[in-house]
Order: structure tokens, then sequence, then C-alpha cells
């Protein structure tokens, strides 16, 4: 261990990332196997190995932790798009459809899907939580985009526009892979799904040359 890495692990900061980092992931574990009402912070910090003040140092309240665990995926697959990154309205749009069709095949998130769908009724706060924090927020981050390109999109609605990228992309492998009939979108299909939903988005909305 070097110097400065020695000075950072006093001050704790590594350490402190990486209980966060563990309450989040008994969290993620609880919610999917036991359901978000049923998780309680004890039973978080009990399966994380900390006090339930360690867990409360990091996260204020159940639903802050559960929007961690859902923003983390979303980052995780790059669907904010943010223009920092993305310094093309193509490349953002092939990272788009191809972080999301990736976040369809994981397991965790088919896994909390379901176990959101299965706690709509009687739990609606959950769902309300869920939508905001995953795809409001993921459709909110690619309105953003379009509209820091909108000087090459023929578009009114950007709002529109995102929701129509959206629903392109997820086509019938969503329903498919909840319902599980499909596991996920194998990697030559999802390439094909990605180059086939670009080209028609800037047929529908780029302005002509």
């Amino acid at each position: 261990m070097n110097l400065e890495q020695n000075v950072t692990a006093r001050r704790g900061r590594p350490k402190s990332e990486e209980k966060r980092q563990q309450i989040a992931e008994a969290a993620a574990h609880l919610f999917l196997t036991e359901g978000f009402e049923r998780t309680s912070m004890d039973s978080i910090a009990s399966h994380a190995g900390v006090s339930k003040q360690t867990v409360y140092s990091h996260f204020a309240n159940k639903d802050e932790l559960f929007r961690s665990c859902i923003s983390g995926k979303v980052a995780e697959y790059d669907l904010t798009v943010a223009p920092s990154e993305f310094h093309t309205l193509e490349s953002g749009l092939r990272a788009f459809s191809d972080g999301y069709l990736r976040l369809l095949s994981d397991p965790r998130v088919v896994s909390m899907w379901r176990l959101v769908m299965a706690e709509a009724i009687e739990h609606p706060h959950v769902t309300q939580v869920f939508y905001e924090t995953g795809p409001q927020q993921t459709l909110d981050s690619l309105t953003r985009f379009l509209e820091h390109h909108a000087d090459e999109l023929d578009v009114e609605d950007f709002g529109k526009a995102a929701r129509t990228l959206f629903g392109m992309t997820a086509d019938q492998f969503q329903s498919r892979i909840m319902l599980g009939i499909d596991s996920g979108v194998p990697d030559d299909v999802r390439s094909a799904h990605v180059d086939y939903v670009t080209e028609l988005f800037l047929k529908l909305f780029a302005k002509p040359n």
C-alpha cells in the first residue's frame, strides 16, 4: 500500500463505501427473497453483518435503499446516456438500446420486476417508488439526451420520442422474458436489434441532410 492509499484508508473512505455496498447488496437480496414490505431495516442490518445505526448512517430509510438498488442497475447498464459520455446522437441511441436489452436479460432485474408486479395491488407505494426510480428516471434522462441533440432532430415532443425509442427497444423481448418464455436476449439478436432500432429512430426523427 502506497502513502496515498494509506492516507485514504485511514480516512475511512474505501471502508465506508464498502459498507454502503455491503448494505445495498444485503437489501437487494432480501427485497428479492422476502419482498419489499416484509423486509425490515433490522433484517437488512443483520444480513449485512452491521448495526442498524450503520445502516441508517448510509441510508435514511428503506425507500432510499430500494431506490439505490434500482438506480444502481440503471447506472450499471449506462441507461442515463449522459451527453458528456456519448458525444453523438447515434452513439447515445445505440448505448441506450444495447443497455436496455442487457438490463432485460439480467436475472435479478427480471426477479425485481416480478416482485414489484406481485406487490402492486396490495402495496402500490412499492410500484410507485420502482417506477419513479427506474423507468421514469431512465425516460427523463433519455429525453434530456435527445433535447441536447435538438438541432439534429425534427421533434416537437422529446418525451414522446424517448418513449418511442423505449418501446421499439423493448419490442417483444420484455414480455417474453417476464413471462419466462425466454431467459434473455442473445448477443447476436441484441446487436441486430440495436442496429434496427437505431436506424428506424433516425429515419423517423432525424432532420434530413
